[in-house]
Order: C-alpha cells, then structure tokens, then sequence
C-alpha cells in the first residue's frame, strides 16, 4: 500500500513540475465588429484591362449571385497588427500600435499572414475579400473605373485624354494625413471609413482578357498574381510586395495614399 503511494507522489510531482513548465496560452483575440450583408443580384466590372482587337475597352459588367457576406466594419487596425507581430505570425511593419487607428504600410503578404493567424486563433474563417465582394460591401461608396462611350470608341486618343483628365483630378484629392477609424464615417450599409484614405487589398489577380466583336462578352480572360486590385476612392494595381505605393509599386492606377487592409468571415473553420 506505501509502495503504491509512492508511486501517485511521484507520479503528482512530476506533472506539477511539467505544468510549472509548460508555456501560458496565449490572451485571448477579441473579435471584431462587422456587418451582415444579405445575398443578392451584383453588376460587377472585372478588375484588369480588357481589349477589343487592339484597343483597350471597358469590360463589360456581368450579373453575379452574390452570396451572403460578412465583413468587418472597421479596418484592421494597428494595436491588432501589432499583436500579431509580438506572437511572430506577422511580418514586421512600422506600427503606431494604436488602437484607433488602421494599421497601414501593409502589403499583401502581411494582410494575408495577419488572416491566418486570425483564423488560427479565433477558430474561424478569416480572409482578403475579392474585388466585387469589397464593392459590394462599399455600396454607394464603390467607384466604376469604366469610361464614357466615346473613351471605348474606334479613336484611341479620346481614351487616352479621359484618362488623364480623371488621373489629374484623383491625383489632387490625396490625402496624406492619418485619421482615426470612423473619421471618414458609415455608408448605407453600416461599413465605415470605406472610400476614405486608406485603400484595401483585395484577393482579385490583374486579369488580361479579350472581348468578344460587340464588347458584350469576355472571350479569354487570365490572372496575374503578381498584381492585386486594391479598394479605396477608386481602384487601383498594387505589386503584392509593395507597403507604400506612392513611392511606386503602383502597377496602374492612381496610387493609393495608404495600404490597409479589412477581412471578411466564412465561418467556423
């Protein structure tokens, strides 16, 4: 009977010492507000550029599904980057570490690293939403980057000339000045500082593609990965690799005066 009393002191004693040196678990990941957006019909424009024998055209939109979506009302912001970089799952970044504000100087690497190990700590889904997801959820706050009729026309000048006009007037509405999340405030939706300063990485290729004789139709479209469309008061094609667009990285497009990023939910993991 001593004997195997011994036996349970030694045995208690020996888990007490490997709990002693077993790490803490990790605080807890508060999760965010978002909003609820019901399925429905979307017109959506593809993201790319899309030509027609040799002129470049407008793609045409096309009718989508849309399922329904769930997406964090504010952006990620620069204390929740941070605590990701302090547990080493997110790549290094200046970082204010402010709560009340959006983390930016993020590419899309880092917004991709801070999704995972979100997920991985929540139990749930996270991801980059695509193009037509973010103007779904931006609403009457998303832009149309397509032209005027006379732009997609047999004369390639006009297109040229809209072009430039429209880079002019969106390169003299940049705002470089950091502003705390909800400044820029909520659309119809609910969703907040969407359109505001800070673009958002998308999880949608550059797509080339080749219309049909009528424009109607795309008849051969592929990706490039190199290159993601990026969301804010207008579209724009940011290298994967680039924390900065306007000291360049912007592969076309009017560069984004900062690089952000918001996810949106599927699920339970």
């Amino acid at each position: 009977m001593k004997h195997r009393s011994g036996l349970v002191l030694v045995a208690g004693s020996a888990l007490a010492a490997a709990l002693l040196l077993w790490p803490d678990p990790p605080p807890s990941v508060a999760l965010p507000r978002t909003v609820q957006i019901a399925a429905g019909l979307q017109h959506y424009r593809p993201a790319g550029e899309f030509r027609q024998g040799t002129r470049v055209v407008d793609a045409p939109k096309r009718p989508l599904d849309a399922g329904a979506l769930e997406i964090m009302k504010y952006q990620v912001s620069a204390a929740d980057y941070a605590h990701c970089m302090t547990e080493n799952a997110c790549p290094l970044v200046a970082s204010s570490g402010q709560a009340g504000f959006a983390q930016t100087n993020i590419n899309h690497a880092d917004a991709t690293a801070y999704a995972e190990w979100f997920s991985a700590r929540t139990g749930q889904h996270w991801r980059l939403p695509t193009d037509a997801e973010w103007l779904r959820a931006a609403a009457e706050r998303g832009s149309d980057d397509s032209f005027a009729d006379d732009a997609n026309g047999a004369d390639p000048s006009r297109r040229w000339i809209a072009s430039y006009q429209r880079e002019v007037a969106l390169r003299g509405a940049a705002d470089l000045v950091a502003h705390p999340s909800g400044y820029f405030g909520e659309n119809t939706l609910g969703v907040a500082d969407m359109a505001g300063n800070v673009w958002e990485w998308t999880e949608t290729c550059f797509q080339n593609g080749t219309l049909s004789p009528d424009e109607a139709t795309i008849t051969k479209q592929s990706d490039y990965c190199g290159v993601r469309a990026v969301q804010g008061k207008h579209r724009a094609f940011v290298i994967g690799f680039i924390r900065d667009a306007r000291s360049g990285g912007c592969a076309a497009g009017v560069p984004p005066d900062y690089l952000g990023f918001r996810l949106v939910r599927d699920g339970a993991a």
